[in-house]
């Protein structure tokens, strides 16, 4: 074997199936060899990973980086080098930016964008316009990864879609091999309850959550499973927040629905009403937070296998944006890119999860999902030469004017966290190293699915 560009020396390895002991080396951006250290040959570069957990790279497949059209927010240079600092080496786009994800013009925009600034691996979701879900079958070809459906008015999306148009889209993207994940909360309830609660002279924060119930996430993942279930399209449902809706889930689930579930580190966290209290429109994000009893509810599904995947639903706004009193014009979101691996390796420390199910939850699982494994989210010879290297033990303070996002806030501010990423591998290239993010790193690529029926 000629020498390696990158060899990762005596790591403690983790994988969804357990840990082992082991180095790691990586030619022309693919993992080329796993063994002892003993059995490797030279390197170009060599890290010392002993006493370092290796993770195969992080994935979050829930990021808004806001390029094209909304830069004073975020843009893929900052997002991604958010993305580095957190140990993230690839990252799943949502379509809401401008112009959106909903045509070949708007995919080709973003992919001129993210090709010439990000620092990681990046991957996007097709929107869908009402009445234009063929647009799907162009976008399909040119490589997303699946397909985002809003059932509510969100940031930059304003006009969601109904139920015809939601079983024409899951037709079509079955037919295409794609999954649809869905932002499920109810518009039109959603819609009455704001104008009612306006129209009191109302602003504050905890507001937000009387104007999107958990009824309104009920009845929209209901609705999605049921248009699932008619069609036979794969249905993930994004940022699920509450208990009542798991419930759904698992009563549905049994008809034959291929479902799966993402969940967020702010929903297994955080308490909504003490949030919103204490952090005024900081903490707004939709779904809005829930009570401790959701976060239980959260964490038990995980324990038993039905939450699938964590993503951090990385929704930046400028502080400007997000610190005003009135809870009617203050957007929703914040970021999250950077913070989502070291708030869960800290659970971790508490006992509410394993390595192991960080590397399921945060790198293979999302993987699978979006038809990325096992070129990415994993560590065996072929697949990328994607590596999170974590110091387990080290201790540090969560500061929002330490994020390398451009928006300066978090409602983790001040929080005492264990476990940080060390080192961010992106294909052999290291793109962060000791908190340091290499800004004149290779850039991140294109990643394209394997679609079913081609797997």
């Amino acid at each position: 074997m000629t020498a390696l560009d990158l060899l990762v020396r005596d790591g403690l390895v983790v994988t969804p199936k357990g840990t082992f002991r082991a180095s790691i080396g990586i030619e022309d951006g693919v993992i080329v060899a796993i063994g002892s250290s003993a059995s490797m040959p030279m390197a170009e570069r060599t890290i010392d990973a002993s006493g370092l957990l290796v993770f195969p790279g992080i994935i979050d497949e829930h990021v808004h980086f806001r390029d094209p059209g909304l830069e004073w927010k975020e843009d893929f240079r900052t997002g991604s080098m958010a993305a580095a600092a957190g140990g993230v080496t690839t990252v799943l786009d949502m379509p809401n930016t401008d112009p959106p994800t909903v045509d070949a013009d708007g995919f080709r925009a973003k992919l001129e964008a993210a090709s010439r600034k990000s620092l990681v691996d990046f991957g996007f979701y097709a929107g869908v316009v009402p009445g234009r879900v063929e647009e799907l079958r162009e976008l399909a070809e040119l490589g997303v990864v699946g397909v985002k459906v809003y059932m509510s008015e969100t940031t930059g999306i304003r006009e969601p879609v109904d139920d015809l148009d939601l079983i024409r889209t899951m037709r079509v993207a079955s037919s295409l091999g794609l999954r649809v994940g869905v932002h499920a909360e109810d518009g039109r309830t959603i819609s009455r309850l704001r104008e009612e609660l306006r129209a009191t002279g109302q602003r504050n924060p905890l507001l937000h959550m009387r104007a999107r119930p958990v009824e309104a996430e009920v009845l929209a993942v209901g609705r999605a499973l049921l248009a699932a279930r008619l069609t036979g399209c794969g249905l993930h449902v994004f940022h699920l927040s509450s208990a009542a809706a798991l419930e759904v889930i698992r009563a549905l689930r049994p008809l034959g629905v291929d479902v799966t579930v993402e969940t967020c580190p702010h929903y297994l966290l955080l308490d909504g009403e003490d949030s919103l209290s204490k952090l005024g429109n900081v903490a707004k994000v939709n779904p809005p937070i829930r009570g401790r009893a959701d976060a239980e509810a959260l964490w038990d599904a995980i324990a038993r296998g039905e939450v699938d995947a964590i993503g951090s639903d990385h929704a930046p706004h400028l502080p400007q944006e997000k610190m005003v009193d009135d809870v009617w014009s203050a957007p929703s979101g914040f970021p999250g890119v950077e913070t989502m691996l070291p708030l869960m390796l800290t659970e971790v420390h508490k006992g509410r999860l394993s390595y192991e199910k960080i590397a399921a939850l945060l790198s293979e699982n999302p993987a699978r999902i979006w038809g990325l494994y096992p070129r990415k989210g994993s560590i065996m010879i072929g697949s990328d030469g994607d590596l999170t290297l974590v110091d387990p033990d080290a201790e540090w303070v969560i500061r929002a004017d330490r994020l390398h996002s451009k928006s300066k806030v978090t409602p983790f501010e001040g929080l005492r966290v264990r476990g940080k990423p060390v080192y961010t591998v992106v294909r052999g290239e290291v793109v962060m190293e000791r908190g340091e993010v290499v800004e004149d790193a290779r850039r991140g690529q294109l990643v394209r699915p394997v679609r079913r029926g081609e797997r």
